[in-house]
């Protein structure tokens, strides 16, 4: 199986862009055939609108210490998802290409391609006719962006948790800064440098950048919110902390709305005009907005999160249910009951409502959390406490909503109680396992991540029971591209 498509580059509208590959062998084999040559800057505009960030069934759902399995559907589902659940040392059989670098298996929304797109508008925007010097600037800018999301999230999937003491001698991603199909050296960079090209990239643009005027286009709320995504992932909650405040105050500038919704109103299962329920079996609400009109979505980025083989496998654990109070309307977006209306969940778990897509891009709730655990962990405890209740009033009934006042008092308790709540938030959606790789890394917190992932029989019983080994918090290339990527060193 051949590793990547050449791209060709085809007007979006008439002629359609960055559409059609052909085969050949190296890492980055992404040659433009028949192309149409970019030209103007609304080219690069078009390219860049609809370049795919979005990502399918990505490893990071399954890793999330929050999910149980039931045994019985566990066995019919894809090899992939077994071996990503079981925390597994190969996830590919040898001769198979890694969802992450197959275009086929991932609707040509992968690394390479992502980062050949936006190092192409990169290097070239600024010489393009007809567009001012502050349009060509935006779309620097927001390709920049782009590209330091897309690099976060390679790293996240192919590179061990950040650790300050060892980053620079730990193994990152390659420099992929080039748009140059001629490109053959692949060696990693340490993790320190590739955080410092994240960093820079999103530095560099904010100036750039513009208010939120669109869920699916790069703002400067988008920006601040990425950049202190990638500051936990690095242990820096005080740098965290600087960029979520930078988000909040770009909030009330934006010309689209932002806002928290009230699971009391929306998630009310007496129904009601305003009420998203009852669901329709497919999602959570037949009646939510369209992620264009959601007014908790920062920035959108679709992931397929299933297929009709699994909707009944994958359950919130035990242990994860015992979390949500029975008030809780987030309890809405998952059912006790299997797909098919037949079997009950034992010991309480829960199946996450089935839906195709989930949007792992940044949302205000994550953005409340975020904020709420920096501020406790740079011990402003009310702010923590304000900020966790802004969210939990929107989503418990009133008399559950405060954090108890023996938790609030207390820092080290309510950094907990704060990392329970971004599992009651966003379960099912990648976060967790993001947070599990952070927590690995902290000496006071890392109890708070279980290495454990348990299948079920029927009648509740364990039926099989995986460890998580600190070296699978990063995938392995496989030897399909470790034979065809000159210089890339495989994880241990």
């Amino acid at each position: 199986m051949k590793i990547f498509k050449k791209y060709t580059l085809v007007s979006a509208f008439a002629l359609s862009l960055l559409v059609q590959f052909s085969c050949k062998k190296e890492f980055l084999e992404i040659v433009p055939k028949g192309q149409k040559v970019l030209k103007t800057t609304n080219d690069y505009e078009q390219v860049l609108n609809i370049s795919n960030i979005q990502t399918f069934l990505p490893a990071n759902i399954y890793m999330g210490d929050e999910m149980a399995a039931m045994q019985s559907f566990y066995t019919e589902i894809p090899p992939r998802m077994q071996r990503l659940f079981r925390y597994d040392d190969r996830i590919y059989d040898a001769g198979a290409t890694p969802d992450e670098f197959s275009s086929a298996a991932t609707n040509e929304a992968i690394y390479i391609r992502r980062l050949y797109v936006f190092n192409k508008v990169i290097n070239n925007v600024m010489d393009s006719e007809g567009g001012t010097d502050a349009q060509k600037k935006a779309i620097l800018a927001q390709a920049k962006v782009l590209r330091a999301i897309c690099n976060f999230m390679f790293l996240s999937d192919f590179s061990k948790p950040y650790n300050a003491n060892t980053a620079a001698t730990d193994l990152g991603i390659p420099d992929i800064t080039k748009s140059d199909v001629n490109q053959t050296n692949f060696v990693r960079l340490s993790q320190k440098a590739n955080y410092e090209l994240m960093i820079n990239d999103i530095n560099e643009s904010i100036p750039d950048l513009g208010i939120l005027t669109h869920r699916r286009k790069i703002s400067k709320l988008t920006a601040y919110t990425y950049l202190a995504r990638i500051y936990f992932a690095m242990n820096n909650f005080t740098a965290a902390k600087t960029n979520v405040d930078l988000a909040f105050l770009e909030i009330p500038k934006a010309n689209i709305p932002v806002a928290l919704y009230d699971y009391n109103v929306v998630m009310n299962p007496a129904g009601g005009s305003q009420s998203w329920l009852p669901h329709n079996g497919f999602s959570y609400s037949g009646n939510k907005p369209q992620v264009i009109n959601d007014t908790e979505t920062i920035f959108n980025i679709d992931a397929t999160k299933t297929l009709f083989s699994a909707p009944n496998t994958f359950v919130l654990s035990e242990e994860t249910v015992k979390l949500f109070d029975l008030t809780d309307r987030r309890l809405y977006k998952s059912d006790d009951l299997d797909f098919d209306g037949v079997l009950v969940y034992p010991r309480g778990m829960r199946r996450p409502q089935f839906a195709f897509l989930e949007d792992v891009g940044p949302v205000l709730p994550d953005l409340y959390l975020m904020r709420a655990e920096a501020r406790a962990r740079t011990n402003d405890l009310a702010g923590a406490v304000q900020d966790v209740q802004a969210l939990r009033v929107k989503r418990t009934s009133g008399a559950a909503a405060p954090v108890p006042s023996a938790i609030a008092a207390d820092q080290n308790k309510l950094v907990r109680f704060i990392l329970d709540e971004r599992i009651r938030e966003l379960f099912f959606t990648g976060n967790r396992w993001l947070d599990m790789r952070r927590l690995s890394q902290d000496p006071v917190y890392g109890d708070h991540v279980k290495y454990i992932h348990k299948t079920f029989a029927d009648n509740g019983n364990v039926a099989q029971s995986f460890t998580l080994k600190p070296e699978r918090f990063a995938l392995k290339f496989g030897e399909v591209v470790l034979g065809t990527s000159n210089g890339l060193e495989e994880n241990p």
